[in-house]
Order: structure tokens, then sequence, then C-alpha cells
């Protein structure tokens, strides 16, 4: 028996498994299969390396089940799922194993409420030891595994007349109450919920230095009184984030990889490219705050003066934190996180005055698109109003000459400090020029991603702008949806959706050499399979309009393949034109807005912008 065990160990593929398990339920039934080699049967089976690595863990339990009926399988191996169980789980959240924690579940006879509890158990003792970034990332994946137990456990009425569920670091407040009430038909649905707030909690304490550096009191300088500052910047075409690997859990834990493609616009009506952010400041001879969004669909305006009544004044200015106020809010912000209002002040003028000398600030923000465009608008927009602000307050992120790297961070730190859950490169995405972020990884400690940014060279700018058509699809997309399908088929290690977060890794070191080599018939298939992958992560990213684009003759025929930038469900795609055939699908995608779909569509002209975010005087 102990060679089979090793064999099976060993075993290269879900064939030689099958067998191995074949041998088994033949010793099991003839009794010659102990206890003890039982229980490492189970560990032996579900921590293979080959069945691991092909993700066929799932598949191996499957034949499992075909060999032994329901019956014989709790007769044969109940108290082996009992005591080794428990601890393999554990190892699953410890060594961030690639196999799906329901397919283990399923090894539980009748879903017996004692082995259930047993597994919740040893996994409270096992978070309750961890530390910092370590426990914080491993209890969102050990919370998605509770929600699931706990799911099973109430169907049971009985199951806990004996028991009281375990108290658990990385509960919260709501699971306390609830595990303190017996409110066990809840608890699923709270560490659902749990999961979020973890990766918000991780990510927080990830930036806490950064916000220790702020000064307190900035004082702009009397020298800048006159100036205006104006900060341009490119939106970035995210041609590949291997399927938002660069989210916070899966950036820690494993790392990730982008591409990015830096650009600037030319809308409708307009005769040239330029940059699609516009950040201005200005000082104000009187004591007063003005700020102004002139964005596509985002316009709104926000006014306060020492002549008005400055407590009500501050309690218009905070209201953004209590909902509404989408277009303002970063700004708002942006000026406490910089320290140029305090947080909670009751007198955001009188602050304003303190920074100015006396006198008054203008901020003014403009962008070419809307909402939900999928080129990092959001992120970026909050990497310039930074850049400004950190200008009028002498910070080194302000400089006009250089670009500072712990921008991007602090622009990462002022979204999430208003819940906005975005990339961790999404801002980077804006440095200019056509940019590989590769290794975007940090070790589970309470610190921050070191990516290793790589500028591609040798690209010709014209043909890339020529053969990459740039859509504007006019569909209003949810980018938060999509981030959590991601993150839930992340950390279920789904068989049907994880492998989509596997292939897209190796897509994307496939796409930037075809960039690099200007292969765009081979940029296009790689496209198209990368869509594929993304509507397999989150079949909400697609819909029968978007669908249009990637599947109809009169498009395909004229197009090597495409997707929709960032998180998919709207905003802007990519299609790779055919050679010769550019034109063609330019007028073909024109010819949409007939479509009431496509109504508010268009074809936008741009070009690669190596410049970045750029801050300058005007007149």
């Amino acid at each position: 028996m102990d060679d089979y065990l090793k064999r099976l160990a060993e075993a290269q593929n879900i064939d030689e498994v099958t067998a191995l398990i074949d041998r088994l339920v033949q010793k099991a039934r003839g009794g010659s299969a102990p206890r003890d080699q039982r229980r490492l049967f189970i560990r032996r089976l579900v921590l293979n390396k080959a069945l691991l690595r092909d993700l066929q863990t799932h598949a191996a339990i499957d034949h499992l089940f075909v060999a032994l009926t329901p019956e014989m399988w709790t007769e044969l191996f109940a108290d082996a799922v009992e005591r080794e169980l428990p601890k393999v789980l554990v190892d699953v959240v410890n060594w961030q194993t690639d196999v799906d924690h329901r397919q283990l579940l399923r090894l539980v006879p009748n879903s017996d409420p004692k082995v259930l509890f047993a597994m919740i158990k040893s996994l409270s003792a096992h978070i309750d030891k961890q530390e910092g970034s370590a426990r914080r990332l491993g209890g969102m994946r050990t919370a998605r595994i509770m929600a699931d137990l706990y799911g099973l456990m109430v169907r049971d009425a009985g199951a806990w007349r004996r028991r009281s569920p375990p108290p658990c670091r990385i509960d919260g407040e709501r699971i306390a109450k609830l595990k303190e009430d017996k409110a066990l038909d809840q608890l699923a649905e709270a560490y659902e919920t749990r999961i979020n707030q973890l990766q918000r909690i991780d990510l927080r304490r990830s930036l806490a230095d950064l916000g220790e550096e702020r000064d307190a009191a900035p004082r702009m300088a009397e020298s800048d009184f006159n100036r205006t500052f104006l900060v341009e910047s490119p939106l970035r075409i995210g041609i590949s984030s291997a399927n938002a690997s660069d989210n916070h859990m899966r950036s820690k834990e494993q790392g990730g990889k982008t591409l990015n493609i830096g650009i600037d616009l030319q809308m409708e009506g307009e005769e040239h490219t330029s940059p699609p952010l516009t950040v201005t400041a200005r000082r104000l001879a009187e004591p007063k705050l003005i700020l102004r969004s002139l964005s596509m669909d985002f316009k709104a305006d926000f006014e306060a003066s020492s002549k008005g009544d400055e407590a009500t004044q501050s309690k218009l200015f905070f209201a953004y934190r209590r909902g509404g106020d989408e277009a303002l809010r970063l700004v708002k912000q942006a000026l406490v996180h910089v320290g140029i209002v305090r947080d909670h002040s009751d007198a955001i003028v009188s602050d304003v005055a303190a920074f100015t000398g006396g006198g008054g600030l203008e901020l003014v923000t403009s962008s070419k698109v809307q909402r939900g465009s999928g080129l990092g608008t959001s992120s970026i927009l909050a990497a310039a109003v930074l850049k400004v602000l950190y200008r009028l307050s002498n910070h080194g992120y302000g400089n006009i000459e250089n670009e500072y790297p712990g921008l991007y961070d602090q622009s990462v730190l002022l979204e999430q400090s208003f819940g906005l859950n975005s990339g961790w490169q999404d801002a980077r995405g804006a440095c200019g020029g056509p940019s590989a972020i590769k290794d975007f990884h940090a070790p589970p400690t309470d610190g921050l991603p070191a990516p290793e940014r790589q500028f591609l060279s040798g690209i010709d700018e014209s043909l890339f702008a020529k053969r990459v058509v740039l859509f504007d699809t006019g569909i209003s997309r949810a980018a938060t949806r999509g981030l959590n399908e991601v993150l839930d088929a992340y950390l279920t290690r789904d068989p049907h959706r994880y492998p989509a977060i596997r292939e897209s890794l190796d897509i994307h070191d496939r796409m930037v050499q075809a960039l690099q080599q200007g292969s765009y018939g081979q940029l296009g298939n790689l496209s198209a399979r990368y869509w594929q992958l993304r509507c397999i992560l989150d079949p909400g990213a697609t819909s029968k309009a978007l669908q249009h684009l990637f599947e109809h003759p009169s498009l395909t025929d004229l197009s090597e393949g495409g997707l929709i930038t960032g998180a998919g469900g709207g905003g802007f795609a990519l299609l790779i034109a055919r050679g010769g055939r550019e034109d063609e699908l330019r007028q073909a995608l024109t010819a949409l807005r007939k479509m009431a779909p496509y109504a508010k569509s268009s074809v936008v002209s741009y070009s690669l912008n190596r410049t970045g975010i750029s801050l300058s005087e005007r007149p």
C-alpha cells in the first residue's frame, strides 16, 4: 500500500490517477486498505501536483464517485475524511493551492455537520496564527470557504445544538454579532461581504506609510500666487492586464502583468489629437474655493466663499461622503488627501485661505471621455489632480521636470480612501508610450507591489494607429462587478473559470512579443482569445450588442480580432484591422450608429503619447 500511495503522489496525469483510484477501490472493498492509508489517500489525491498543475482535481473526484456509490464512500472513507480533510483544507489556503475547495467539500459524506464544523475550527485556528497581510489575504480565501461551509451547515437544523460557531480574527463586527446570536442562516452572505472588506483593509495597510509622509499643513509659496498651472494627461489603452492580474490580492500573492499604451485623443469636431485629461489650478485673490468639472458627462460646480456660512458650506463640501456628487468627489478628497482641507473640517474656506496666504483656490478638471470608458480615467485623473496640488504645496510629487513614481501610489491611496477598487497599475498606464509592466508583484507583507516597468521600443506608431482601431461603443459599464467576478474565480479556483486566468498570463507575454514585432495579425488573434477568456471569467462583461463587434460577418471580414478595454461591459473597444482594409473597418463601425445600442458610438482618432502626465505654467 505504501508503494501505491507513493505512486499516487507522483502520478503525472489524470489517466494514471484514475487507474490508481480504481485499484484503491478494489483494496478498500477487500478490507486491505488500513485507516491511516485511507487518510493518506485523500491527501495524496487532493494535493497531487500534476492534477493541480492541469486543474484536474475535480475530474479525479468525479471518477472516484463513479467507482464508489455514496453509501460505499461513507462506509469506507467517512472516518478518513473527518480526520484528514480539515488539515488538507488548511494546507490549501496556506500554500495558495490551485484547487476548488467546493470539490473537496464533495468528499464530506452527506455534508456531515461534524466534519464541516471541524473544518471551520481548523481554518479559524490557522488564520488566528497569522499576522499582517498573510492573515488578511489568506483570510479572504478562508472567508470564501467559510461562506460555503456555513451554507451547508444551515441545511441541518440541529447542527448547532451542541456547538457554538468559533470566533475568528477575520470575522469583523457583523459576523461576530451573527455568531453571538447564532443567526447561522446569515453567515454565508456575511462572509461573502467580508472578502472585499478584508481586501480594502489590507490595501490600506499596505499604503499606510504613504499617508504618514504627507505634510499635515502645507503652504503655497508666495512666488506662485500669480501663476496658473496646467496638468495634461493621456489616457491608456489597456491591451492586457492578464485579465485583472493586477488586482490587489493576485498581484501580492502571485504577481501580475499589464500592457498599456498611453494615448491622446481627437474627438468629433477637433482638428488634432491632444491630451484627453486636463486640470488647471490658480490662486484667487479673495478667500473662496471654486471647483469645476467640465468633463463630457460629468459637469458640476461647487463654490464656497468667506461671505457664506462656513459650517453650511463645509457640510455641503463633505456631502460626497454620504453618496452622490461623483463629478467632484475625487477633487474634494484630493484636497483633504494633500492636507489643504482638514479632514471633517467645519471651515473649509478658512483652510484654503491658510494654504494660499489669505486667498482662494480654483480647480477645473476636464475629460474628453465619459465615465466607464475602460481607459483608466478615474485613476489617471486622481494622479493628475494630485500632481498639481502637490506642485502648489511644493512637494516633490508635483515636480514639473520629473515624474515621481510615488505619485502613482498616492493616486491608489486617494481612490481607496473613498472605496474605489482599481488595479495597482491603472494610473501608471498614463506614464506615456507603449509600456509593459511585468512582474507586478510584492510578497504578502505590509508593503507595496514593486512593478518593473519596461518601455517597448521600435514600435511604428503610425502603423499602430492605423491598424489598431479605437471604437467608443457609447455603452456604459460597471467595472466593479467585473473585478469581483475575477476575484471570485481566483479565490475559488473554479475549474471552469480559473484556467482563463492562467491562459491570460501566457497570452499577455505573446501580446507583448507580437506588438514589438509588428505582427498585427497575431495581435488580433491573441486579442480575440483574450476577450473570450474575459467572457468566461465574467459573463457580464459582454452582451448581444458587444458580441456583434466580434462575431458579425460584416466586421469579422475586416478585422483580425479585438477586445473591450478594461473590465468589459461597455466603454471602448479595440479592433485590429486587416492589412489594407483599415478604412473599410472604420466605415463599417461608423455605420453602427444606425443600430439603437450604438446610437452614441464613434470611431475615435488617437495618437501615442510619450510624455505622460505633464505639468506646465499657463500665461
